[in-house]
């Protein structure tokens, strides 16, 4: 029997909010990968995962605010990799990083990442995902110990080795995130990354000089606070996957965790921002 995945095409009016409410809520649900389009977004969620019932507990979609439509399609994961093939390009990040699929011609960039998707998020197509990888390019990670939460296909876990990080700790909620993972660090043949199928809580026993996360903006949040538990005195942490109207909350959730903001750089409206841990004894 074929494994299937549901393709739902969302049209969204007005898009913004509305495409990231909409994401919020799926995300509550076995959804696992992402696209935003033009005209709202694509979700992609396991034939077996959903039924004529799995809408129903998406509260946007009965909201008269927003006027929003969908199609459902299925497709057989035994293509979904060809998929990739036909669709994936290349993406340069500045004149010294390219990231590119098994399938393209090696680059002479001075930083290479050979990413293999499968379904899972971190291609270097996203804004979210160029703008952190446009943070570490531009910072010094030699002998940091650096944490990635929500790893996705470890494209940040790779690049932070390759940018001198002495170990990277990356994980992911998601077994196809974490599997995917595993095979994209052997491409790249990296020996400081250890990812682990797990949320953030896993990593309390531990502190860190970096954080990265890029993940939805209500899950980047609900790591906050242990975010605080793993810091040091001005550890650094980079976060993103929300958009600049959200970075004052952003910044307000991360301020009670005794993280200060430092700057923040946009694409499209989409934000990635830096903050430092500066913990203050009583």
């Amino acid at each position: 029997m074929a494994d299937n995945f549901i393709s739902l095409n969302f049209k969204v009016s007005p898009i913004y909010p509305g495409v990231e409410i909409l994401i919020a809520e799926l995300s509550l649900l076995e959804f696992e990968m992402f696209e935003e389009i033009d005209s709202g977004l694509i979700a992609y969620i396991h034939s077996r995962n959903f039924n004529k019932n799995t809408l129903s507990k998406i509260k946007l979609l009965k909201s008269s605010e927003f006027n929003i439509t969908y199609s459902v399609k299925t497709i057989q994961d035994k293509n979904w990799n060809q998929e990739w093939e036909k669709n994936f390009d290349k993406v340069k990040i500045g004149d010294n990083c390219v990231i590119r699929a098994p399938f393209h011609k090696a680059s002479k960039k001075e930083y290479e990442i050979v990413i293999m998707p499968e379904m899972s998020f971190g291609t270097g197509h996203h804004e979210t995902t160029q703008l952190m990888i446009e943070h570490i390019l531009n910072s010094d990670l030699t002998g940091l110990n650096v944490c990635d939460v929500g790893s996705g296909t470890g494209i940040l876990s790779i690049l932070s080795e390759k940018k001198g990080a002495k170990r990277v700790d990356a994980v992911d909620i998601d077994l196809r995130c974490y599997k995917n993972s595993l095979e994209n660090l052997k491409r790249n043949k990296c020996s400081k990354v250890y990812v682990q199928h797990s949320s953030s809580e896993i990593l309390l026993q531990n502190k860190y000089d970096l954080i990265l996360c890029n993940i939805n903006l209500n899950h980047l949040i609900d790591n906050f606070q242990n975010f605080d538990k793993i810091s040091i005195q001005n550890t650094h942490l980079i976060v993103s996957g929300f958009y600049k109207n959200d970075l004052e909350q952003v910044n307000a959730e991360l301020k009670k965790n005794n993280f200060d903001f430092i700057d923040f750089t946009e694409k499209n409206n989409w934000v990635s921002s830096k903050y430092c841990y500066n913990l203050i004894p009583y």
